[in-house]
C-alpha cells in the first residue's frame, strides 16, 4: 500500500529540485509565438507582403530584356526553271538584340498600386498579429490549465497522506482494543481509493503539460521539463463594458483588418478609373542581326558570304482605349460595390463585437460571483473538515461520516479550481475581443 504514497512523495521531490527553472505566463507565450509553426508561417506570410512592397513591383521602373537567337537552314533545290537548279543552299544567322520597355505614364495606377501594396503590407502585419493573438490565448489557457491541474494534484497529495495517517491513527487505537479490523478495513479503501485518485490526477496534470508544450509549439516529450509556479494567482479584475467596447472598437484585429480591407477597396477603384486616362510608354531596341550562307553547285566557288546589320529604334507610344464594351465602366461599378460590401462588413463586425463583448463580459462576471460563493462554500468545508477530525479522533463521529466530510472539502476544493479557470478562460477571450491579449 504504502508504494502510492512513495511514489507521491518521489514526484514531489523531482519538482522540488527542478524549482528553480520556473516557467512564466510571459515566457510561455514568447516561446510560442517564436516555436509555434502557425506563428512562423503568419511571420513567412508577412515577410512575403513586405518583398512585394516596392517600387519595382508597382510597375515604376522599365522593363529591359536582351535576348541572343541563332537560325539555321538547308534547302536542295531541284527546279529547272531555276538559276540555282541543282544547287545546295546552307544559311546560318545569328541576332543579339535589347529592348527595353518603360511607361512613363498610365494615369497615376504606378503609384496607386504602391499604395495597394503598402496596404497589402499591413493587412499582413494587421493577420499576423491577429494570429498571434490566438496562439497566446490558447497558450494562456493551457498554462492556466495546467497550474489548476497541479493545484488538484497537490491536493490530492495532501489527501493521500492524511489517509495515510488515519491508518496508522486506526492501528494504533487497534493495538490498545479501541478500534475493530472492519475500522481498519475502511480506512485502507478510503486510502486505496484516495491512490487511484491521486494517479488518475497525474496523467491528467501531465496531459495538461503536453497540451501546454504543443501549444507552445514544443514537441511533446518535452513536457515533463516544463515547472510550473508552486502558487497559483487567484485574481480575477473587474471589467467595464463601455471601456472595453471603446478600446475593443480600436484594436479589434478583425475589424482593424476590414479596416485595411476598405481603404484597399477605395484604392481599387481609383486604379479602375485610372484605366479610363491615355497610357504613354518609351521604347527602345538596339540589335545586331548576322546573316552567312554558303552555295554548293558546280558553276558556284561554295564559299560562306553574307555580313552584320545593325540597327536600333526609338518610339514614344501613346494608347487611349476609346472603347471597349464598357467593361472598363463595369470594372469601377464593381469597385464600388466591393467597396459597400466592405463598409458593411466593418459595420455589421462592430455590431457583433457589442453583442459578443456584451455576452462575454456577462458570462465573466457570473463566473466571478460563482467563484466568489465557491471560496465561501470551500471556507465552510474546511472548517467542518477540522471539526470532524478533532471529533473522529475523539471517537465522537464515525468514519463513514467523516469521510462524507472530507469528500465533500475536497469537492468544495475543486469547485474553486473550475469556477476559477473558467473565469480565467473568458477574461482571456474578452482581452482577445477587445485586442489587449499581446499588450
Amino acid at each position: 500500500m504504502k508504494v502510492y504514497l512513495t511514489a507521491a512523495l518521489v514526484f514531489i521531490s523531482a519538482w522540488s529540485l527542478q524549482a528553480q527553472e520556473v516557467l512564466t505566463l510571459e515566457e510561455a507565450i514568447e516561446k510560442a509565438l517564436s516555436q509555434n509553426y502557425t506563428a512562423k508561417i503568419a511571420a513567412t506570410n508577412k515577410k512575403i507582403a513586405e518583398v512585394q512592397n516596392h517600387w519595382g513591383e508597382a510597375g515604376r521602373y522599365p522593363q529591359i530584356t536582351a535576348t541572343v537567337s541563332n537560325a539555321n537552314s538547308y534547302s536542295n533545290v531541284q527546279n529547272p526553271t531555276s538559276f540555282l537548279n541543282g544547287a545546295q543552299l546552307l544559311g546560318t544567322g545569328g541576332t543579339a538584340a535589347v529592348d527595353l520597355q518603360w511607361a512613363l505614364y498610365q494615369g497615376g495606377r504606378i503609384r496607386l498600386t504602391k499604395d495597394r501594396l503598402g496596404l497589402q503590407e499591413e493587412l499582413a502585419n494587421s493577420e499576423a498579429n491577429r494570429s498571434l493573438e490566438t496562439i497566446s490565448q490558447t497558450v494562456a489557457k493551457a498554462y492556466f490549465n495546467a497550474q489548476i491541474q497541479q493545484e488538484r494534484l497537490k491536493s490530492q497529495q495532501e489527501l493521500l497522506a492524511l489517509s495515510q495517517d488515519k491508518i496508522a491513527y486506526i492501528e494504533a487505537r487497534r493495538a490498545y482494543g479501541q478500534a475493530t479490523e472492519f475500522d481498519l478495513l475502511q480506512i485502507r479503501d478510503a486510502y486505496l481509493n484516495d491512490s487511484i485518485q491521486w494517479m488518475l490526477q497525474r496523467t491528467t496534470f501531465e496531459n495538461a503539460q503536453q497540451n501546454l508544450a504543443l501549444a507552445m509549439g514544443q514537441d511533446w516529450a518535452s513536457a515533463k521539463e516544463i515547472v510550473l509556479p508552486r502558487e497559483l494567482s487567484y485574481e480575477l479584475p473587474r471589467y467595464n463594458f463601455d471601456s472595453l467596447l471603446e478600446v475593443a472598437l480600436q484594436n479589434n484585429r478583425e475589424i482593424a483588418s476590414e479596416r485595411i480591407r476598405q481603404q484597399t477597396a477605395d484604392i481599387d477603384i481609383a486604379i479602375q478609373e485610372a484605366a479610363l486616362l491615355p497610357t504613354v510608354s518609351l521604347g527602345a531596341n538596339i540589335s545586331e542581326q548576322l546573316n552567312i550562307s554558303q552555295i554548293n553547285r558546280a558553276q558556284v566557288s561554295g564559299d560562306w558570304q553574307g555580313g552584320t546589320t545593325l540597327s536600333g529604334a526609338l518610339n514614344i507610344n501613346l494608347s487611349y482605349n476609346i472603347y471597349n464594351g464598357g467593361k472598363q465602366r463595369r470594372a469601377i461599378e464593381i469597385a464600388k460595390l466591393n467597396q459597400e460590401i466592405s463598409q458593411l462588413t466593418i459595420l455589421n463586425l462592430e455590431q457583433q463585437l457589442g453583442q459578443n463583448l456584451n455576452t462575454v463580459l456577462a458570462l465573466y462576471e457570473n463566473q466571478r460571483q460563482t467563484y466568489a460563493l465557491s471560496q465561501q462554500l470551500l471556507a465552510n468545508s474546511s472548517r467542518n473538515l477540522e471539526i470532524a477530525s478533532e471529533r473522529f479522533k475523539a471517537n465522537t463521529l464515525n468514519f463513514f461520516d467523516y469521510r462524507t466530510i472530507q469528500i465533500n472539502y475536497i469537492n468544495a476544493y475543486n469547485n474553486v479550481q473550475n469556477a476559477f479557470l473558467s473565469a480565467k478562460q473568458t477574461e482571456f477571450d474578452l482581452l482577445l475581443l477587445s485586442g489587449q491579449l499581446l499588450r
